[in-house]
């Protein structure tokens, strides 16, 4: 009798675990859906600032207007045009290493990319991505280069 209560407890016990083990999957697939969520409005917040910066303060479009158009700047204004851009690139530089790492989703990353091919194929963006030291910069430019060409997407 109480060897087959001592194997019932076993069981019970196994049966558990076996409960423990199914639950902390699901809630570690929860948490990692979570983080590459956060991961990805985080990295995109950078971005979208710097775009919403751009729609509301129209002194800076007029200046990156006359940049486009090659125009000469003054020093404060190349100053503000270069801040502008690191801000851009580092956002993009962002979303890659978190792409890479598996934090943002490869569709959203690639639709981020796509849509922004324009801006960051042009000649201005990839001579800045040249200069810059870091592998993610060359990462990225080489990436934008690739798509560009895949989607026949000419340099502004």
């Amino acid at each position: 009798m109480l060897e087959t209560l001592a194997n019932l407890g076993e069981f019970i016990g196994a049966i558990g675990v076996i409960v423990s083990i199914g639950y902390l999957a699901v809630q570690i697939r929860q948490n990692t859906k979570a983080v590459r969520s956060s991961s990805y409005h985080q990295a995109a917040e950078q971005t979208w600032s710097a775009c919403l910066a751009l729609a509301q303060d129209g002194e800076l479009a007029a200046l990156l207007a006359k940049s486009r158009q090659g125009e000469p700047l003054t020093l404060d204004e190349e100053m503000r045009r270069d801040s502008y851009e690191a801000a851009m690139i580092f956002g993009f530089e962002n979303m890659l290493r978190l792409h890479e790492e598996g934090l943002l989703d490869a569709e959203i990353y690639r639709n981020v990319i796509d849509n922004s091919l324009p801006y960051l194929a042009s000649q201005r963006v990839q001579g800045v991505l040249a200069q810059r030291p870091g592998p993610l910069s060359g990462r990225l430019a080489d990436e934008v280069r690739t798509r560009a060409q895949a989607l026949d997407v000419p340099s502004l």
